[in-house]
Order: structure tokens, then C-alpha cells, then sequence
């Protein structure tokens, strides 16, 4: 079964994709939200790597901001898009951080660095999700 996890900006979102139970992921192109409609691709994605669960990125906190209604109204749309898809909330702490400091030795231009960044975090907090449940079955 594959997993496909989200690192959702109003402006950029990031996806990359890994195989459950697994110990490698991989970071897909960055989606430009002003350039196309980000539930459309990642349907798209979905059918196409055969993905039989998705995880968002949800800064897990004590305070709630713009951008945890912003996830929860994203969540509710993709629920609507893809029908019966297992959609779970995963905590994304730290993984812009990192994956900042991680494209900052990658050697990329400015340009190609910020379009990798947001799926390179989605990376990240897939290989935590991967890690923690190492061993489990999927449902």
C-alpha cells in the first residue's frame, strides 16, 4: 500500500509519496496553488502511484491559528474529492525547518530551492510517520 503526505501552504504544497511498511520516501514536485488547483493533482496522484492513505501535515500545538482552520477546510475538501480515501493528521513540527537547512547545502538556486522545500518537508514528516509506526499494519 502506498502513502501519500501532504505539506499543505496556500501557496505552495508539498507531496512526496512512500510504500507502507517502508523505510524510504520520495519528494514529488512541488504544487504552485496559483498555478493550478491543488485537489485536482493530488487526485491525479493519488490514482496514478495507487496511494490507499493520505497524511497531512498539521503543526501540532496548543494554539490555534489561520493555518490550522486553513488545513482543516483543505482536509474537508479533499474528503470530498476523494471519497472513502483514509485521510489521517500527522505532526509536522520542525519539518519546514528542516528541509530548509536541507536545500540550504543542497546546492540549488534560490528559485529551484523554494519550489523543493514544502515537498522535501513532506518528505520528512513521512519518514517520521514511517519510523513510528514501523512494524504496524496499515489499517
Amino acid at each position: 500500500m502506498r502513502l501519500l503526505c501532504i505539506d499543505f501552504g496556500l501557496k505552495f504544497v508539498g507531496v512526496a509519496v512512500a510504500d507502507f511498511p517502508g523505510i524510504t520516501a520520495r519528494a514529488l514536485d512541488t504544487i504552485r496553488a496559483d498555478k493550478v488547483a491543488p485537489l485536482s493533482v493530488i487526485a491525479r496522484l493519488c490514482r496514478d502511484e495507487g496511494i490507499g492513505k493520505i497524511l497531512i501535515g498539521f503543526p501540532f500545538s496548543d494554539v490555534e491559528g489561520e493555518i490550522h482552520h486553513n488545513i482543516r477546510a483543505f482536509r474537508a475538501e479533499l474528503e470530498a474529492t476523494l471519497p472513502g480515501m483514509p485521510i489521517e493528521f500527522v505532526d509536522e513540527s520542525y519539518s519546514s525547518q528542516e528541509a530548509e537547512q536541507l536545500m540550504a547545502s543542497s546546492g540549488l538556486g534560490r528559485k529551484k530551492k523554494t519550489r523543493a522545500q514544502d515537498s522535501e518537508a513532506a518528505k520528512l514528516v513521512l519518514l517520521r510517520y514511517l519510523r513510528a509506526h514501523d512494524g504496524e499494519s496499515f489499517f
